[in-house]
């Protein structure tokens, strides 16, 4: 076997190029290393995709029966106080910190302000 039949696997799929804002027209080859590294065309369209970020403020562990009992006026008390950072969350998992700003007092639009990194790599792809 040769040094490039060892090293790669050639995929039978194409990925549009979402960096150059096509979709379909310009096609990149998807491969995988053996090794599990990734080709940088398969990367630079990994990079491009979006993400949904979550901001946990907290969490609350009620009965089914408290639940049950919920109303419009109602307060589920969480296990964190009011001045504790905010978890910046990717599939369940905490890659930063921050704390809730106003961006827009007109509409009271809120946005966070990092504090924090704790797990942001490229580790995360192959997680």
């Amino acid at each position: 076997m040769s040094q490039s039949d060892t090293d790669f696997v050639d995929m039978p799929t194409t990925a549009p190029d979402p960096l150059n804002n096509e979709s379909g027209s310009s096609d990149i080859p998807v491969s995988e290393r053996r090794d599990g590294q990734m080709g940088s065309n398969y990367k630079r369209s990994i990079y491009a995709l979006p993400v949904t970020v979550q901001m946990v403020v907290g969490t609350a562990r009620p009965t089914i029966a408290e639940l049950l009992k919920l109303k419009a006026g109602s307060v589920l008390e969480m296990d964190k106080s009011i001045s504790d950072p905010v978890d910046v969350c990717i599939d369940n998992r905490v890659i930063a910190r921050g704390e809730l700003i106003e961006t827009d007092v007109a509409t009271g639009e809120i946005g966070l302000k990092i504090t924090e990194i704790v797990d942001i790599s490229e580790d995360m792809l192959s997680a």
